[in-house]
């Protein structure tokens, strides 16, 4: 999509303005390696919203200030998020990296609660058996959520937990102007990992 590659060059720009400035700042770079599961919608039926859970894995890495405002980067991955070995597209993954401004708020010396949202990169590829229906697309997407921070005896290393909702973005009106607007595709995660302070 010609969108993502006009983003990429202001996203960079922004990322190199953004560190040198928190690093004038009070508080914690910190690593966060997760998994957890995502959750897709199936169909409407007359008992609800039928759902299909998903592995999926990651890395965020972060500054998060003591002035309320700071900012991550959030890599995930999950390997069979459109079927499984039993399913007709076996070989399928879906790959997210988003930058995030997060707002958060200490509870004590080692623990917090947070909200971020942001967007970036949803990266989708489906390989069907038989090179019928093979599908590799960059989308620009949107997420937001929030968690907790718990420390663990120390001040280097807390439990994590985090609950995100994931959304593509399209553009409406192909041509030379851009205009934005929600798509189909959409998810929910929630992950927990070990975050730990650099």
């Amino acid at each position: 999509m010609r969108l993502g590659k006009r983003l990429a060059l202001p996203t960079a720009v922004a990322a190199l303005i953004l560190l040198p400035a928190a690093s004038t700042l009070a508080g914690d770079w910190k690593l966060t390696p997760h998994a957890g599961l995502a959750f897709t919608d199936l169909n409407e039926g007359p008992s609800g919203t039928d759902r299909e859970k998903h592995g999926i894995y990651g890395l965020g890495f972060g500054y998060f200030s003591d002035s309320l405002l700071g900012f991550e980067v959030d890599f995930d991955y999950s390997p069979s998020f459109f079927g499984g070995d039993d399913s007709p597209v076996p070989d399928n993954n879906l790959t997210s990296l988003m930058g995030n401004l997060v707002f958060s708020g200490r509870i004590g010396d080692n623990s917090a609660l947070y909200f971020s949202a942001g967007g970036g990169l949803l990266k989708s590829r489906v390989d069907s058996a038989d090179d019928f229906f093979d599908v590799d697309r960059n989308d620009f997407g949107v997420n937001a959520g929030g968690g907790f921070i718990v420390g663990l005896g120390g001040d280097r290393v807390g439990l994590r937990g985090d609950i995100r909702y994931f959304r593509n973005l399209r553009d409406s009106q192909p041509g030379d102007e851009v205009n934005l607007d929600f798509g189909a595709f959409h998810f929910w995660k929630a992950s927990a990992g070990l975050s730990i302070r650099l």
